[in-house]
């Protein structure tokens, strides 16, 4: 047969198993919210904390919520989880223990930006209906954490202080941790982010090397340990007792390190193997990776959707289907044991060394490929070759986290130098990431492959695994899916401009582009919140193919419109940035200052010079000359004129009744209007709608803002005169396409408004003269 029937069968048990953990989910996620938290809003829950994590001052909660209600009032019996944050000290909380919280809660929503990742998915199979805030010091604990928990997390405690005093940083500390105990928290975003463009992400995961590396370490000094008793023991073969012997071993490392799923896929395959060897049986990797998946689905059904456990499989499968098959394709001579001349054998081992190392890091890379692109939207290309360098001082890294945080447990004195070697290894396997992470082009940008292509892509990639003889021609859709991918994008023409007005809460973010040229005007923030340039900003840039922007602005200093800039500046170069005149002297200014390295930074007000975008000008009407008799920050915004041919969009910053009235003498009618400060009732006023007139009204909102923004009188005063109003909070991302004539509007969630609109794609569509 062409395809070999024992793969095949296997890859079915595999689909079978994902198709079968998928649907259980959806049973597994049943949640019971009380009818006055539908919304969300201030709550009173109590339940059993899931999981702890502390970072960067933060501390974050999953809670198993039993009983809630709306604070204050009663709470009732509930059955839902919710993952909260907050900052504070002293705060002591461990798993396992029951707790009532004071917390507002946020229903999870579904992605409203193009590449935002889907965590609300994942998180609803997981039955997590809310994400939200809670306030440390209204944290009442009604049970301590069981004892063995307690116990746990003082050895996790012992271990972290006995690391960061033998470790050369703390980030070699941290790196250390993440693998011997799984506090993966410990590692700065940023080495995560170097880890990803080097190609050795899958070295911050616990799974499998980490686990083989800890059960081959116990194995062989378990054996050991049978040869030295002698007596009776030497009678037995000591493989057989010692490999079940260390199946125990195994798990209470996992247990260790959080359960994470990678870490259970491969301590079931550890577990198939050692007891293979205790009766004498060989195991079989695709047998292994069936029965992980089938105690994974048994165990979690969730499980199946775990970004990190997707990976880990698909590794698996391609170390044992595909890494095979691109070695046979190498044309290079493997070596011969009878080879007499010593060196000689020696220099071809250790090519063939290199070559499996090779064939192995491509294989992982190409099978994980349409994962990867989807959920970060880039690939590593030095990964091919950091991974044949890095992978002996890996390998040792592994062994030395394993066989310390086991060590430590047994004998924290003896496990000292251990410690001290693997802290020493991470500070090697930093500064190689920071080397092949600062490499030209160590990762490029891909699409999204999409259904279409990504089945192309599978079974491309599965005929040339699998196939043979004519079969294997199915290869070559293997290529042609990456690069129908990757031109797809290219060979759709593009409107000659095109300004999306992101989605990113209760702030602005606003992206012009037109003819390859790119801009950026406020990326949004929330203080003490989640990053909206990492979170929104960047995954929308990355999706787009923007790597660098010609021009960066803050309309105002104020963190709504301003924190999200600091990351996406100091990660998309920007070659110059845009400050409102007499700004620049404050806090977050200097932040994003700082992070636009190299930009020209100019301070501008009405009369500024203006900037050519590909088609399409921008004129600075705000703030005027006289800014300083203004009081507030938000009437000395930046505000921009965007004029291309007949069309004019007016993005108009914060600025509120006093600023608007600075701007009468300039105006004049528009196609599409940035509402200024969200529509609050202090600004839209009367005579800046009779002088703008706008065509459509783009509300940039956050879900259920405290602010009650838009305030329904002022977005029905743009209604009463026939304006056609968007709201980012409703609509998602908000996308205008100009021509230079004419305009169309199109949202990335369905278009909520008083009158039907055409669909297109994703969203819907209007089409309005310019004017």
């Amino acid at each position: 047969m062409a395809l070999g029937p024992r793969p095949g069968a296997h890859l079915a048990v595999l689909g079978a198993l994902a198709l079968t953990g998928a649907g259980l989910s959806g049973f597994e996620a049943r949640v019971d919210v009380p009818p006055g938290l539908a919304d969300g809003g201030a709550a009173l829950l109590e339940g059993e904390l899931e999981r702890v994590e502390r970072f960067d001052g933060a501390t974050r909660l999953r809670l198993a919520v039993a009983r809630a209600g709306p604070a204050p009032g009663p709470h009732v019996p509930a059955r839902f989880r919710a993952s909260l944050s907050g900052r504070g000290e002293g705060l002591d909380l461990q798993a396992g223990q029951r707790v009532r919280v004071e917390a507002r809660l946020v229903p999870d929503a579904p992605p409203s930006n193009p590449g935002e990742r889907d965590f609300a998915s994942a998180r609803r199979r997981q039955g997590v209906a809310f994400t939200g805030g809670f306030v440390p010091g209204r944290v009442l604990a009604l049970s301590p954490a069981p004892q063995w928990r307690l116990a746990l997390e003082a050895v996790r405690e012992r271990l972290t202080g006995a690391v960061h005093g033998v470790a050369p940083s703390p980030d070699a500390a941290a790196l250390f941790l993440t693998l011997a105990a799984g506090q993966r928290a410990e590692l700065d975003a940023a080495w995560e982010d170097a880890f990803s463009r080097a190609g050795l992400a899958h070295v911050l995961s616990v799974s499998g090397l980490h686990v083989a590396a800890l059960a081959l370490m116990t194995l062989a000094l378990l054996r050991r340990g049978l040869v030295w008793l002698g007596g009776r023991w030497r009678t037995l073969e000591a493989r057989r007792v010692a490999a079940p012997a260390a199946v125990p071993f195994v798990w209470a490392y996992v247990l260790f390190t959080g359960n994470q799923a990678p870490a259970v896929r491969s301590a079931v395959m550890a577990t198939a193997v050692l007891l293979g060897l205790a009766l004498w049986r060989r195991a079989d990797g695709l047998n292994g990776l069936a029965l992980a998946a089938l105690v994974l689905v048994a165990w979690t059904p969730s499980s199946v959707v775990d970004l990190s456990l997707r990976l880990s499989f698909l590794a698996v499968l391609g170390l044992v289907l595909l890494s095979p098959a691109l070695r046979e394709a190498l044309p290079l001579p493997r070596p011969e044991p009878a080879e007499p001349r010593r060196l000689k054998r020696w220099a071809a081992q250790a090519r063939e060394t290199v070559a499996q190392t090779f064939c192995a890091s491509a294989a992982a890379t190409l099978v994980g490929l349409p994962v990867v692109a989807a959920a970060f939207g880039r690939v590593s290309l030095v990964g091919l070759v950091s991974n044949i360098v890095a992978l002996p001082l890996c390998g040792l890294l592994t062994g030395l986290a394993a066989g310390g945080a086991a060590l430590f447990v047994v004998a924290p004195a003896l496990a000292t130098p251990v410690l001290w070697a693997g802290a020493w290894a991470s500070e090697l396997l930093l500064a190689l990431t920071r080397g092949f992470a600062a490499v030209p082009f160590a990762a490029v940008e891909v699409p999204a492959l999409g259904a279409l292509l990504g089945g192309a892509y599978a079974v491309g990639l599965g005929g040339w695994a699998l196939g043979s003889g004519r079969w294997r021609f199915l290869g070559v859709l293997v290529p042609g899916a990456v690069l129908g991918a990757l031109l797809l994008p290219a060979l759709t023409p593009e409107p000659a401009l095109r300004i999306t007005f992101l989605s990113v809460g209760q702030g602005d973010a606003v992206v012009l582009r037109s003819q390859g040229h790119h801009a950026l005007v406020d990326a949004g923030g929330v203080p003490e919140g989640a990053d909206t340039g990492e979170r929104f900003v960047l995954p929308f840039l990355r999706a787009e193919g923007v790597s660098r922007l010609d021009l960066a602005v803050l309309s105002h200093p104020h963190p709504d419109h301003a924190l999200g800039l600091v990351s996406t500046l100091a990660q998309v170069p920007t070659e110059r940035l845009w400050l409102s005149a007499g700004s620049t002297d404050g806090p977050l200014s200097r932040r994003i200052v700082a992070a636009a390295k190299g930009a020209r930074v100019e301070e501008v007000q009405v009369g500024h010079p203006a900037f050519a975008l590909g088609e399409a000008t921008l004129e600075v009407l705000g703030p005027p000359v006289d800014r300083e008799l203004m009081e507030g920050a938000n009437d000395r915004s930046v505000v921009l004129r965007v004029r291309h041919g007949d069309v004019t969009v007016l993005l108009a910053g914060d600025v509120e009744e006093d600023g608007e009235a600075a701007l009468e003498e300039a105006l004049g009618p528009v196609t599409v209007l940035k509402v200024p400060h969200h529509g609050s009732r202090t600004s839209s006023t009367a005579p800046l709608l009779a002088r703008t007139r706008p065509r459509h009204a783009v509300f940039c909102v956050g879900r259920r803002n405290r602010f009650g923004f838009p305030h329904p009188e002022v977005e029905a005063r743009y209604r009463a005169m026939g304006t056609q109003c968007w709201r980012t909070d409703r609509d998602g991302a908000v996308t205008l396409e100009s021509d230079g004539q004419d305009v169309r509007l199109v949202s990335f969630l369905p278009h909520a408004a008083p009158e039907p609109l055409p669909i297109a794609g994703r969203g819907e569509q209007a089409h309005l003269g310019g004017r």
